[in-house]
């Protein structure tokens, strides 16, 4: 009897603890992947925040993402709702230079993607550069 309260706070908080994804196409909420391509090798380096706090990344050589790290779930919620208070979904814009940057949001059946010359931001979206160096700011500096 001795072993049983600690084994039901184990059992609750293995229920109460949230999923991992491995595969953010099988995420069922909302996320934001961003990251870089292009160049002489075309390899894309691409991260996933997605909802839960979860960043994942992927080489484009890789055949899977892997976890980075965990994000706080305020920061989390606040970074997704820049997403929508500085107009990011509303920028149409598709320039990818030989060098690119991209940002791209989806929720169930909503995909908006912008793509951007590496090296220039576009200038008459000042807000994209805010959120973009929000989002690269979330990254470890043992992963970039």
């Amino acid at each position: 009897m001795r072993f049983l309260p600690p084994l039901l706070l184990l059992f609750l908080f293995v229920a109460c603890s949230t999923s991992r994804y491995t595969n953010p196409t099988e995420y069922p909420n909302a996320r934001i992947n961003f990251g870089t391509g292009g160049g002489f090798s075309g390899m894309v380096t691409e991260y996933v925040l997605l909802d839960n706090g979860q960043l994942l990344k992927k080489l484009s050589q890789a055949d899977s993402f892997e976890m980075v790290t965990s994000i706080d779930k305020n920061q989390t919620t606040q970074l997704f709702e820049n997403y929508k208070f500085l107009n990011i979904g509303s920028i149409a814009y598709k320039q990818p230079g030989n060098m690119y940057s991209f940002i791209q949001f989806q929720y169930t059946d909503t995909e908006h993607k912008i793509v951007w010359d590496n090296n220039q931001y576009p200038e008459q979206y000042p807000n994209l550069k805010i959120f973009y160096k929000n989002l690269k700011s979330l990254i470890p500096t043992t992963s970039k």
